[in-house]
């Protein structure tokens, strides 16, 4: 959310976070594993290249895997 919420604001990061798991995982976001993180990032893709642009989509993208990667 911290990555996600200076761009899009508080309420729509939560909500794409909340899309990308129903539709990559099927499931609320509250029940994601660590395991399945990198499912979710890429679930956001779409959305994220949408609203911010496929470039800086893919930068935040890859700062939020390597935010998770550190904290594993």
């Amino acid at each position: 959310m911290r990555h996600l919420e200076p761009l899009l604001g508080g309420f729509t990061a939560k909500m794409a976070i909340h899309t990308a798991a129903l539709r990559a995982l099927k499931r609320p976001p509250e029940q994601v594993t660590l395991q399945e993180l990198p499912q979710l990032l890429e679930g956001l893709k779409p959305m994220l290249n949408t609203f911010i642009g496929a470039l800086h989509a893919k930068v935040i993208l890859a700062e939020i895997a390597t935010s998770l990667e550190k904290a594993r």
